[in-house]
Parts: C-alpha cells; structure tokens; sequence
C-alpha cells in the first residue's frame, strides 16, 4: 500500500487542495449571488454554464497536456481558474461571472484529465481499483471540507473570493515540486454518440439524466436553503451531508447493482430518490433542520450514483476495447445535462417557488423511471453474474476515462525501466551490465528492467538472455518470460536457446510463457513437445485449464471476439502432428476443458481422416503397417478409429454427441450405422435425430444431407 499511494502523494495533495478550493467556490458563488439579489433564473444560468466549460475542456484537455505536459497543463489551469475567481471579486456583474465560470469549467477539466491520466500511469492492471477509489475519497473530502470554509468570512465581502484564489494556487505547489515527471499521454479512438446510444439507450439516457439531476440539486440546494433561513454553519452542515450522501451511498448502491438486475436496482433508486425529495419540502417547512439534511443526503446520494450506474450499464454492452472512447461519449452526454440542469430547475423556481427544486428533481428522475421501464419490456436483462462491476464515480470529477479500472490502455512502467531504456539507448553495454546487475540483486523490477533493456534497438537478444541466464540460472522462467515480452519474434529460438542448457525446465517456462502471451500458444507448445514428446499429454492439460478458465471469464460483450475454441481446435491440430499416438488422448482433455469446441475439432479431425482414404495414402498404411494388408482392412482400420474418436470425444463432451457424429458422419458416411451402434450401446444419450436421419437413406453416400443444405 505504502508503495503505491507514496509516489502518488504530491498529485494527491495538489487534488485536494484543487478540490478544497472548489468546494468552497460551488457553495459560495450561488450564496454571493443570493445575496446581490440576482434573479433564480441569472444564478441557474450562470452556475450551468461551469458545464459548458466541463465539456469544451474535456475535448481539447489531451491535446494541450499533449503540447505542454501534465505539470505545465496542470500549473496553467489552476493559475487561471485563480485569476478567474478574483475577477469575480472585483466586479459584480452576471455576464463576467458567467464568462468566469466557463474558464473554471475549462480549467477544472484539465486538471482532472492530467491528475487522472498521471495516475492511469502510475497505477498497475492489479492496483488501479484502490487507486481510484483513493482518489475519489481525496476528492471528495476536499470538496466537502470547502464547504466549511464559506463561514471564515462574510460572503458578501472579497475575502472568500481571495482564499478561493489562494486555494487554487496553492494546488499547484506540491505538483510542480514533485520529481515524478508527467506520462506520455495516449490518443483514444473516438466513438460517436449516436453509435453508444444505439449499443446501450439506458446507459446513454442515465447518463444524461444524471447530469441534469446532479447539476440542479448541487448547484441550486445553497439557492433553496437561503429560501428556508438555513445560512452560515446550517447551510455548510447542509451542504455537506449533501456531499458525504453522495459518496458514501455509493458503497451499498454498487453492492446492489452488482448482485440484482441492475435496471430494478435503478428503477427502485429512482422511485425512492423522488418520493424523498418530495419530503424535504415539507421537512423544511417544519423547521426541521437535521431530519432535512438527512433525507437531502438520501436524494444527493442516489442522484450521484446515477452517473457511475449508466457507466456500468453502458460497459455491459460494450467491448473491452470500445470502453475508453465510450467513457468519452458518456461524459459528453453528463456535461449537456449539466448545461441545462441548473438553468431548468431556476425556471421552475422562479415560477413555482424555491420550493419546486425537489419537484423538478422528481419529474427529472421520474421520467427516467419511465425510460427504464420502456427498456426493460425491449430488451431482456443481462444475466447478474455476466453484469459489469458498478465502480465508486461520482459526478464531482466526472473526467475518469484512462483511471477506470475495467479498462487498461496503458501499461504500467516504473520509473526504473523508463531510466533503464535510456540507458539502453545510449550506452548497450552499460544497459547489459545494469540489468545483469539488477537481476544478481534480485530487485523487484528486475523483469521489468530485463524487458526494457532487451527491447532496446542497440542489443543482441540472444546474447543479452545468455548473459542473463549465466548469471542467474535458478531464475530463467523470468528471465526468458522478461526477454520474450521484449521480443516476441524471437520467442522459439529464445526458448530453444535454453532447451540446451536447461532441458529439463523448458516445459514449464514454455507453458507460462504461452500463458501469458497468448499469441505464442501454438509456438511455446511445440517446443515443448520437442524438447520432451513424453510430455505432450501434460502440456496439453495445461493449456486445456487456461483456455477453460479464459472463456469463462470472457464478458458478454466480448464473445465476438474470443478465440478459445478456435485456439483449441489449432493446439489438437499442432500437438497431435508432433505425436500422433497421443492424438486421442489430447484431443479428448482439450474438448472436455471446452466442449462448446467440440464440433470444430470433430470437423478438423473428420477433415483429415477423409484425406488420409486417398488411394496415396491407403497405399502409404499398407506398406508401413504389419497387420493392414489390403485397402479394406485399411478402410476398416480408418473406420474404427473414427467411431473410436466419436467415442472418446463424445464422452467429453457428451452434450455436443450429436454435433461431432454429424461431422464424421459427413466426412465418412459410411461410419454412420456403426456410430449408432456406438453410441446406442454405451450410455450416452443419441438423439433421435442423428438415427433417423441415418435409418432413412442407408445407401445414400451423403446420408445426412450436408451437400444438399
């Protein structure tokens, strides 16, 4: 933990400063603004144009930290945002701050762009969950700890103003002191709007709606409770438990998402987030002050789940690859409807009351309930156990698109590998000695340094693992996993390069290896096999459980894409070239590792027992075989050995029995009625279709049909 969060701590002091800053200028500007008596309908459009600048700034942030780097991007955001907020002191006027609020907007949204990416960079695939969570914790403390600050002065004065200022400036002290230097930021596809609303209507819809409810409750409460009296410590206890709502209901909301239909779970939030803002009216027309702030933080903290909700519904449709370019897309859609939350909800209070805010809040939420329902009758629910993690988001700082941890685009490099490619880069010789060093040391990032090094343009592969492997043989599954990453076209001689020295471990490298890279499977295996062909059976149940385990953890959304059952069908075909007395056996573990493979292997199979009834080949059995003497014992050895294989599959994969005797039966018509005899006999189950569709043309050559489909 101490050396995750200890590189992060200047980035994450300067984020709650930044946020510090900010909580105190969302509650102060709508009170100010009160108090200049600006019309409900000025303060509603002033506050909604911030969203404005949320969404110019989360189009052109990459591009700028792209040309000046995240601390500069960063340092010149925050400068800015200062200059804004005093302006704001000097003049009293709704157009300059509304123009001010915009720049704000912007420049908030840079900021969480070159925070976030810098974690993204920092963070690993295993960690990148508590960073994020640490960092929305961060977040949010600071923002609700700036409410506080409202009652160090008066807010009609320039003293809040100037602190705001302060605030904002300060952020950027631990960033630009800090000795981390920024990452490289990456280019995302872009996915349109229209095309994550066509994929996912409920995610896109929450989304928007999101930031419509969320924009009006948190920017419009400070307008309401002025109406009610609540001022000075009550309106920042008020404000406050607003926040703390939000973020805490995060935690039971997500465990409910997780384990229920998730668009029941919504559609229930939103019935009760209503039905609840409706009483705070009444509440606060009792004067009761505690119970108000209780059961605001209820509609706060539903609304604020909103947003992380429709993410997730949204990432249940969509491919792994497609999640960044779509989290684009859904904070396009939170920033429109914060653009016209704040505004509508001070049209509807202007002409109905301050009271109507949790009214409009209501017809906001209610009318998403009815979109919910609408979805729910036209598509049918995601089974719960193939839903989308629900991760804690909030709309506080709605710029997460590299930090979720559901997505990985960039990997993860130390800051030793980073010197150690320099090296490379520079000195060869050195960079060798470096790693060889690091690795006799046993440091933690020595795989990481080897991989560096051994891509770098200047060094001999080969020689670079030699020297590695001399020094530190007992580690040369790392050291061959590290040069491999590196050099991936190099992997067969790599690993033949140790079969010499270490025959004995090549099997277990090559199969973590082919774990790992799941590219060089077919390559790693037949080395392996190579190496030690009594070993075949072995390396075959090894892959069987990885490529069982893979499918069972590829999401919904991405089966399109899975190439399990192809890359089963490739390891039979590979594996039982090298060692065609094992082929039954392997293919039999890898079906039964995979069933829904079945087929495909029984077709591959079926393919290559038809070639080998060529005459070449009848001939090719009867001069290598002692007890094969003519083309009919040939014939009926190979037919043997197909119902052997429909058999032996078939018990692996017993409810696929019907799929692989249709194709053996299709390569070999004549096997059909000794299958059924087969499968009739043992306990298997045949499917009655399988025997009629074979009874009724016994002398047809094409008994089941296939060449007249």
């Amino acid at each position: 933990m101490r050396h995750t969060f200890l590189p992060l701590a200047s980035l994450l002091v300067s984020c709650f400063i930044m946020m510090l800053g900010n909580g105190l200028i969302n509650i102060l500007l709508p009170v100010r603004m009160e108090v200049e008596a600006f019309g409900t309908g000025t303060i509603g459009m002033v506050l909604s144009l911030y969203f404005v600048g949320m969404l110019v700034g989360s189009l052109y942030a990459r591009r700028l930290i792209r040309r000046a780097g995240h601390i500069r991007m960063f340092a010149g955001g925050m400068a800015i945002a200062s200059v804004s907020i005093l302006l704001c002191s000097l003049y009293t006027d709704a157009a300059l701050w509304g123009a001010m609020r915009i720049v704000i907007g912007f420049c908030n949204a840079c900021a969480y762009c070159a925070m976030e990416s810098w974690l993204n960079e920092s963070a690993s695939k295993k960690n990148r969950g508590r960073v994020l969570a640490f960092y929305q914790v961060v977040a949010m403390v600071g923002l609700f700890l700036g409410q506080f600050l409202l009652n160090l002065a008066p807010p009609s004065g320039e003293t809040l103003f100037v602190l705001a200022g302060i605030l904002l400036t300060a952020a950027v002290i631990p960033m630009v002191l800090s000795r981390q230097t920024g990452p490289v930021v990456v280019d995302v596809a872009a996915m349109s709007l229209r095309s994550l609303y066509h994929r996912s209507p409920l995610g896109v819809m929450s989304c928007f709606m999101a930031g419509i409810a969320y924009s009006a409750i948190f920017n419009m409460l400070p307008v309401f409770a002025h109406h009610y009296g609540i001022d000075s410590t009550n309106l920042s206890l008020f404000m406050a438990s607003a926040i703390m709502g939000g973020f805490l209901l995060q935690f039971p909301v997500g465990y409910l998402a997780d384990r229920f239909d998730r668009r029941s779970v919504l559609l229930a939030l939103l019935l009760i987030s209503g039905l609840a803002g409706l009483s705070i009216t009444r509440l606060a027309d009792a004067g009761l002050f505690w119970p108000v702030c209780g059961v605001t933080a209820i509609t706060a903290g539903i609304i604020s789940c909103l947003y992380p909700i429709s993410i997730a519904e949204s990432f249940d449709k969509l491919r792994s690859s497609e999640m960044v370019a779509a989290m684009g897309c859904l904070i396009l859609a939170f920033s429109l409807g914060g653009m016209i939350g704040p505004y509508t909800a001070s049209l509807v209070m202007d002409l109905a009351g301050h009271s109507a805010l949790f009214s409009f809040l209501a017809l906001t939420q209610g009318l998403l309930a009815l979109f919910v329902v609408y979805r729910m009758k036209a598509r049918k629910a995601l089974p719960v156990a193939e839903q989308e993690h629900m991760s804690v988001q909030t709309g506080a700082a709605p710029m997460i698109v590299d930090l979720d941890p559901r997505s990985d685009i960039t990997p993860f490099v130390s800051e030793e590998s980073r010197i150690a490619t320099e090296v490379a880069e520079t000195d060869p010789a050195a960079a060798v000695k470096l790693a060889r060093a690091v690795v006799v040391a046993g440091s933690e990032h020595s795989s990481e340094i080897a991989t560096a090094v051994a891509s770098a343009d200047g060094i001999d592969p080969m020689r670079f693992y030699q020297v590695l492997l001399d020094a530190v043989p007992e580690q040369a599954a790392e050291i061959t996993a590290a040069v491999v990453r590196a050099k991936p076209e190099r992997a067969y001689a790599l690993v033949e390069q140790l079969a010499k020295s270490m025959p004995e471990q090549v099997v277990e490298i090559a199969a973590q290896i082919g774990k790992t890279m799941p590219d060089l499977r077919l390559e790693m295996a037949r080395i392996a096999i190579e190496s030690a062909p009594e070993s075949a059976l072995e390396v075959a149940e090894y892959y069987a459980h990885v490529l069982a385990e893979e499918h069972a953890a590829v999401r919904p959304a991405d089966r399109g894409e899975d190439t399990s059952e192809q890359t089963v069908v490739e390891l039979v075909s590979k594996i039982t070239d090298l060692v065609p007395e094992q082929a039954l056996d392997i293919a039999a573990t890898l079906v039964e590792s995979m069933p829904s493979a079945a087929s495909q292997v029984a077709e591959e199979y079926a393919e290559n027992l038809s070639e080998a009834r060529s005459d070449e080949a009848i001939e090719d059995m009867i001069d290598t075989i002692d007890d094969i003497n003519s083309p009919e014992e040939a014939l009926q050895a190979l037919n043997l050995d197909a119902v052997e294989f429909v058999s032996r599959i078939s018990d692996a994969a017993p409810d696929e029995s019907f799929n692989i005797a249709c194709a053996v039966v299709a390569a070999i018509p004549e096997v059909a009625s000794d299958l059924i005899d087969e499968l009739s006999d043992g306990e298997q189950s045949v499917d009655a279709e399988l025997a009629e569709s074979i009874d009724a043309r016994p002398e047809d050559p094409d008994p089941l049909g296939f060449n007249r489909r």
